[in-house]
């Protein structure tokens, strides 16, 4: 049963996080669990560990669940890029983007949200064989790679591109290769979803526009216009 709440935990980040709540409508209901193949990839993960208890618990019973797996996990990898069966993640897990993410037999806390090209694995520094675990309200960024037996503390963001070979503590933005604490206290809750108008509307682009969202839609206005020609 703890798999079927997690993913519930699952589902509702990903429906603060794309809708700007936790209930959305029925139709925007449905074009997450159709067209988000990052939810797509959780969902997968997340039947294959149930799958594998109720094998551990009864082979037969459980075997064709885990043949189903076996399918979805080759199709991950094959189409999506992605393979995650070997972490274990907390509940509250958000991929944002699909492409390139390996994750090894590693611990990653709850309500972890990634991004693509992202490699967590074994470090293979002399002196320094291992694996990363990671807490609580972890945001990791595009293109980052955590290797070795490193601790990764509660609520730490770790920077696009960061290349990241030791422990940080709680609450600690860090980014760089190799990957450097650049500030802390730093607070990500906007990253996980909450403060989700602040979060979204009102971007400003390099050309001085200001991202806006249709309520109705969900997706960008095409008729933004510049601060200068908003006054």
């Amino acid at each position: 049963m703890a798999n079927v709440k997690y993913f519930k935990t699952d589902r509702r980040k990903y429906y603060r996080i794309t809708h700007g709540t936790e209930s959305p409508s029925m139709l925007r209901r449905l074009f997450t669990w159709v067209f988000n193949y990052g939810f797509h990839c959780v969902m997968a993960y997340r039947f294959g560990a149930w799958a594998g208890r109720v094998y551990k618990a009864n082979r037969f019973l459980g075997l064709p669940f885990k043949l189903i797996h076996l399918v979805l996990s080759c199709w991950m990898k094959m189409f999506y890029h992605m393979s995650l069966e070997d972490g274990s993640f907390g509940p509250g897990l958000y991929i944002g983007h699909i492409g390139t993410i390996y994750i090894g037999p590693t611990t990653i806390g709850a309500n972890c949200s990634l991004t693509h090209n992202v490699t967590i694995g074994i470090g293979q520094t002399e002196g320094a064989v291992g694996l990363p675990t990671i807490g609580d309200n972890v945001w990791i960024g595009t293109g980052a790679v955590i290797s070795g037996p490193i601790q990764i503390g509660n609520g730490v963001t770790i920077a696009p591109g960061c290349i990241l070979s030791r422990s940080v503590p709680d609450g600690c933005l860090v980014a760089g290769n190799p990957g450097r604490v650049v500030l802390r206290e730093y607070d990500n809750r906007r990253l996980f979803g909450y403060l989700y108008e602040q979060a979204i509307n009102g971007l400003h682009r390099g050309d001085g526009s200001v991202l806006e969202r249709d309520p109705d839609t969900d997706s960008p206005r095409s008729d933004t216009t510049s601060d200068q020609q908003r006054q």
